[in-house]
This record gives C-alpha cells, sequence and structure tokens, in this order.
C-alpha cells in the first residue's frame, strides 16, 4: 500500500519553542489550582498545619524584644513559603534571607533554632538545607544551584525574594540560570497594591522570558495554588527543564490561615478537634524556649 499524503487543507501548528512549551506546562499547573483539587486530604491538612505553625512562631516571637528585632513577618506571607519548602524534598534547598522568619519555621527550624544560630539546622532544615548566607536569595541561589548541576545532583533550590529586594544585580544570574537550564526556581513576595505592578519586577518577569524560562503569576495568599505551581517547577527543575520565576501576588488584607481553614471546610476535610490536638502539638514544642 502506498503511504498516505497529507491533507493540504489542515494547517500545520506552528513549531512550540522550549519557553513557550515550559511556560505551558507551568500554567497549566497554575490553571489545576481551582475547586478541582488532586489533592488528598493528608497533603492539605500539611498545609493547613505548616500555616499555623508559621502564625503561632510568630506569636512567640514578637514576645521577644530581642527575637522581633531580629526576624521579619508580614502576615500573609507565610503561604508561599510554605508553598515553596512542602514542594521540596531531602537533599534539596530554601535560599532565603536570615530575617525571613516563616521561610525558616516553613524549612522546618524549631524555636529553640530560631535563637540559636548554631542549631538553625534542626529538623527538616536539615534536610532542605537552608541558606541564608546574605540579603541576596537570587544570586546565592543561582551559585548553589550551578554547583548541583556541576555535581550532577539530584537537587533544586527555591530562591525566595520579595519586592523591596535590588533585583539588578540578579540579571546576571537568571541569564546564566536560562543559558545553563539550572535548577531553580525564583519566587517574589509582591505586594503592590492593586494594578500597580512593580515595574522593576516587570522587567525581571521579561527576564526571564528572554532568558528562555517561564514566568507565572499566581494569588500569593492561596497556599495550594502556589504548592501546585512550586511543585510543577520544582519537578521541571529537577528533569532538567530549567528555572522557573513565579511572581506570588500578595494582598494585605486577606489572611492565608483563614483561606485554607474554608478551603478544607468546602472539601468536608475539617475537624475541629484535629485542628486543636495541632495547635496543642506546636505550643508544646515551644515550651519555655522563646520567652
Amino acid at each position: 500500500m502506498g503511504s498516505k499524503s497529507k491533507n493540504p487543507s489542515v494547517k500545520q501548528s506552528p513549531k512550540k519553542t522550549s519557553t513557550d512549551k515550559a511556560a505551558a506546562s507551568v500554567s497549566q499547573a497554575k490553571a489545576n489550582s481551582n475547586g478541582s483539587s488532586r489533592s488528598n486530604g493528608e497533603t492539605l491538612r500539611n498545609l493547613y498545619a505548616s500555616l499555623l505553625r508559621c502564625g503561632l512562631m510568630e506569636e512567640q516571637v514578637s514576645r521577644s524584644a530581642e527575637l522581633a528585632a531580629k526576624y521579619g513577618f508580614v502576615v500573609g506571607y507565610e503561604a508561599v513559603a510554605v508553598a515553596a519548602a512542602a514542594a521540596l524534598s531531602a537533599g534539596d534547598t530554601i535560599a532565603a534571607s536570615p530575617r525571613d522568619l516563616p521561610a525558616l519555621v516553613a524549612a522546618g527550624a524549631s524555636s529553640r533554632a530560631l535563637q540559636d544560630d548554631s542549631d538553625r539546622g534542626c529538623g527538616r532544615a536539615a534536610l532542605l538545607g537552608f541558606t541564608s548566607l546574605s540579603e541576596d536569595p537570587f544570586n546565592v541561589g543561582t551559585g548553589i544551584a550551578l554547583a548541583y548541576k556541576l555535581q550532577k545532583k539530584q537537587g533544586v533550590v527555591v530562591a525566595l525574594g520579595n519586592q523591596e529586594a535590588s533585583l539588578d544585580g540578579a540579571r546576571e544570574a537568571l541569564k546564566l540560570a536560562g543559558s545553563g537550564k539550572l535548577p531553580v526556581v525564583y519566587v517574589i513576595k509582591n505586594s503592590s497594591e492593586g494594578a500597580a505592578y512593580a515595574p522593576h519586577l516587570k522587567a525581571v518577569s521579561l527576564l526571564a522570558r528572554a532568558g528562555g524560562f517561564p514566568g507565572v503569576i499566581v494569588d500569593g495568599q492561596d497556599v495550594v495554588a502556589v504548592w501546585r505551581v512550586a511543585q510543577e517547577s520544582v519537578h521541571r527543575a529537577r528533569n532538567g527543564g530549567g528555572p522557573t520565576l513565579i511572581d506570588c501576588r500578595m494582598d494585605a488584607t486577606r489572611d492565608p490561615l483563614a483561606h485554607m481553614e474554608h478551603y478544607l471546610r468546602k472539601r468536608s476535610l475539617w475537624d475541629e478537634a484535629w485542628r486543636e490536638k495541632v495547635e496543642k502539638t506546636i505550643r508544646a514544642e515551644f515550651g519555655g524556649t522563646v520567652s
């Protein structure tokens, strides 16, 4: 039999670039952040428990003038750190400011570790390799990701930055990450109000596209939405797909913990007794370590 000829009336789709494919992959993760969740109840409850732990830890730290001056905490930002940490595995790294309390707590630092810098590797932070060498997490994170690739390790870096950080110095790092397909995910906590999107962040987002990797906007107060995008981005990075820039839009009037409670209630996953047990366990950890 002769081979079938192509139908000339059927238009061939234009060939997608690697950037288009990467953006489509992460966009699908973003689209999946609606109510049709595939996440199991345990995962969702763990996200809530981590948010609660961040809030209670901030409450404890605020009682100490010394610790309150040492760490930074903005209500609402904890969802970003919690989601990023939940997307990582043993051998991965979180690069963040040494003042980023939610990032420290989400990585697993105990209340004792917050008071003793030499003990910051307690708990899950030891697994995630929390790095807080400077106030420049994007450049630090890129360097660690480059080391991972050169050493042929499977580790992924999540670099947590914020709107106030000077991102001009990270331009070369983002270019390097894009050209080398480094295993790094850049996460920005963007607190611009309304349509006033910070111009320098927009420029960095465009730079991400120019570097051949996607920039994704997500609701920074929705821990499930951020977790899904972060999870997909980490998966891409671990499998050689290169970096992603996640722009988490923040709204100071919204509470991620209350939002997550509502999310669990809608899915019949809420249990008041469970919540009380989780809080009791967290407070028992504090003991007399923070005064």
